[in-house]
């Protein structure tokens, strides 16, 4: 199977100090950047603005500090924490650590910080930097046995305006764009839970300039992938973050909104691995039975 590269990291840095004898520790700071996956020059640029994991510090009378992270999101995320600086202290666990954070995990232990045992005086301190993925890059892995339904209405047919590797803006990617008036029925290709929604947006043109403005739902799926349904309408979407889908199921409807060059829903599925994510190619059940690669410039009719 062919992946192919396509996004980006969340950072955040969080610092703390000591000093052995005084009981005086500096508050610790932290610097939250944004998830921001740029596709490409034509039709979208994926973002939100949700921040998904918080992480949490709690001391303990011995001395140690307990990391915890919530997940307030809909599915696991992966963590990758570092340590730049652990002056005279220790971790529990093999730095740098991953650690797999469940779905709506409220306080989910990390790792322990401890000072040193043997120093009697002068300074510790601890300064960690981590990132987060959405998805268990751990586990997650295509099925490519499954058969996907169209992302539209049954017996409805829809052209392929731009299919994997499209010259106009897939290229290097396993995306697909469906030519479709605005206000047509967008249909779940696969059972799952939604995880991101956004709707607010009603801009949508040819230039950068309305790049961020698509909207678009984000389903994940059992195997540990999510599909991306983008340029809906304003206020187009039926569903909710925490709602599970089945397939076939109408989860809103397509639109223009975005950088886009003409109406049209664009279509891809996601694997999650280490601060990247891969489009992955996908086999359709169709009227004329299953296509393994849907060609740009023809027309398929959902099942």
């Amino acid at each position: 199977m062919r992946f192919i590269k396509v996004i980006s990291i969340l950072f955040a840095l969080i610092a703390g100090s000591y000093l052995v004898g005084q009981q005086l520790r500096s508050a610790g700071t932290s610097e939250n950047g944004e998830p921001h996956d740029h596709q490409h020059a034509h039709g979208y640029d994926f973002q939100t603005k949700d921040q998904l994991l918080f992480i949490e510090e709690v001391d303990q009378p011995n001395g140690d500090v307990v990391i915890y992270a919530k997940n307030v999101g809909y599915c696991p995320l992966t963590l990758d924490i570092q340590f730049p600086d652990l002056t005279n202290m220790s971790t529990d666990v093999t730095l740098p650590y991953t650690a797999v954070v469940p779905t709506r995990a409220q306080k989910y232990k990390i790792l322990t910080i401890s000072p040193s045992k043997t120093l009697k005086s002068g300074s510790m301190s601890y300064r960690y930097s981590f990132n987060y993925n959405v998805g268990d890059i751990l586990n997650a892995k295509h099925d490519d046995s499954y058969e996907y339904s169209l992302p539209f209405a049954s017996d409805k047919s829809y052209v392929v305006g731009q299919g994997y590797g499209g010259r106009f803006s897939h290229q290097n990617m396993n995306c697909l764009d469906f030519n479709m008036d605005v206000g047509s029925k967008v249909c779940a290709a696969r059972a799952g839970t939604v995880i991101r929604v956004k709707e607010d947006s009603n801009t949508g043109c040819k230039s950068s300039r309305c790049q961020g403005k698509a909207n678009y739902i984000v389903v994940y799926h059992e195997d540990g992938t999510s599909a991306r349904y983008i340029h809906l309408k304003h206020n187009g979407s039926k569903v909710k973050a925490g709602d599970k889908v089945k397939a076939g199921e109408v989860i809103g409807y397509s639109g223009n909104t975005g950088w886009s060059s003409g109406p049209h829903l664009h279509f891809e599925v996601n694997q999650p691995g280490k601060n990247v994510v891969y489009t992955v190619p996908t086999k359709f059940k169709t009227k004329k039975g299953v296509v393994t690669n849907l060609k740009e410039g023809s027309s398929y009719t959902a099942k």
